[in-house]
């Protein structure tokens, strides 16, 4: 049962954000996406094996405070995580910020709660034509790292959390280095956390203020480079070269409540490696870079104009937006026809500015381009 919103008038003691430090272990699973996992490696081993050890620093605003109103059980804060894979892929190291609120109290002291991680994965052991030449799942040592979590907290005592529940975490670089068949894993995960400063009683909630529905406009302008393979059958090709993505999003957004965004989105890009001519492709870990193999194209072509539909939620100090849409230009060629999926975090960093980290992908399945960029709410 929610408690009751009562209005309180809050000291300075009171607005001290609340500090916690939190241990996890996280064993997990690797799905077989790639067939270098399944056993085609060196060791003619399948690969299954993932563990995970994190710290984590954590903080979030006092519960007598109207944040904590607004967004029930809202924290932040960053973590170090510490891989363990087979031999073949390493033993890197993420370093990320994370974000998580409740979804349900079930009661006084249980409740179900989400949390996402996001950050940057270094330290692998990634695909060497000579050395790991099977390897098409890492292509780089340096990845993003993309983790999200649902989990049941128990509030053991005021200074002790314990938290038992399932994770899905992504491993991809984002298609800036060749091969990036990317790397998926499902863990189990058990956590401890210790806080600092957590009052022994429970406080009354402060008022939720009034909220008005209205509108809100943001301008993103975004760049990022790419490298571009292709599978075909069992076999993988690479074109040679790197090709630059830049782009902006002029998106209206409705402001349906503190939490939720939904508008539409005019999308516009220029994409390098976009709708080339292929005279001949280049297998993967040749020695053969032979630009003639590539017939560059009009500029024209390498345009596209889109429409998506967007929808965020909101957070303090993130969002996070998802869209669906479908160009407008060029739609009839090779490489812009079919639907366009883009999924972004915009962090604030003034009261207008945002950092906007994004990537795209078509058809939910053909990886594209980060969104790499600047965003300012007008």
């Amino acid at each position: 049962m929610v408690p009751a919103i009562a209005a309180t008038a809050i000291s300075e003691e009171d607005s001290t954000a609340v500090h916690r430090i939190e241990v996890e272990m996280a064993p997990g699973i690797i799905l077989h996406t790639n067939r270098f996992l399944r056993g085609n490696n060196s060791e003619s081993r399948t690969m299954n094996h993932s563990m995970v050890a994190k710290v984590k620093y954590i903080f979030a605003p006092f519960e007598g405070s109207e944040q904590a109103a607004v967004y029930k059980g809202v924290y932040q804060g960053g973590g170090l995580a510490f891989h363990d894979f087979n031999p073949q892929l390493g033993s890197p190291i993420s370093v990320y910020i994370l974000q998580g609120a409740t979804i349900k109290s079930l009661s006084d002291r249980l409740s179900l709660n989400y949390e996402w991680d996001f950050g940057l994965t270094c330290g692998w052991r990634p695909y060497d034509k000579d050395k790991n030449p099977d390897n098409h799942v890492i292509g780089s040592k340096v990845t993003a790292y993309m983790d999200a979590e649902v989990y049941m907290r128990w509030i053991i005592s005021r200074h002790w959390d314990l938290n038992v529940g399932a994770a899905f975490t992504h491993y991809s670089n984002g298609n800036t280095s060749i091969p990036n068949a990317g790397l998926n894993v499902v863990c189990a995960k058990a956590s401890v956390a210790y806080y600092l400063n957590r009052r022994p009683e429970r406080p009354s909630y402060a008022a939720v203020p009034p909220f008005k529905r209205h509108w809100v406009w943001d301008l993103t302008l975004y760049g990022a480079w790419k490298r571009r393979g292709y599978e075909l059958g069992e076999e993988s090709y690479i074109l040679p070269g790197t090709y630059g993505v830049v782009g902006f999003n002029m998106n209206p957004l409705y402001r349906l409540s503190p939490r939720f965004n939904v508008g539409p989105s005019l999308d516009a890009y220029y994409d390098g490696s976009s709708n080339l001519e292929l005279d001949g492709i280049v297998p993967l870990g040749s020695d053969i870079s032979d630009d003639d193999m590539v017939t560059r194209t009009t500029w024209t072509r390498q345009m596209g104009l889109g429409l998506s539909a967007r929808a965020e939620f909101v957070m303090p100090y993130f969002t996070i937006n998802f869209g669906i849409g479908h160009n407008l230009v060029n739609l009839n060629t090779r490489d812009m026809d079919g639907f366009y999926e883009i999924l972004a975090l915009k962090v604030g960093l003034m009261r207008k500015a945002y950092l906007h980290i994004g990537y795209s992908l078509y058809d939910f399945r053909r990886p594209n381009n980060l969104m790499l960029g600047l965003g300012v709410h007008l």
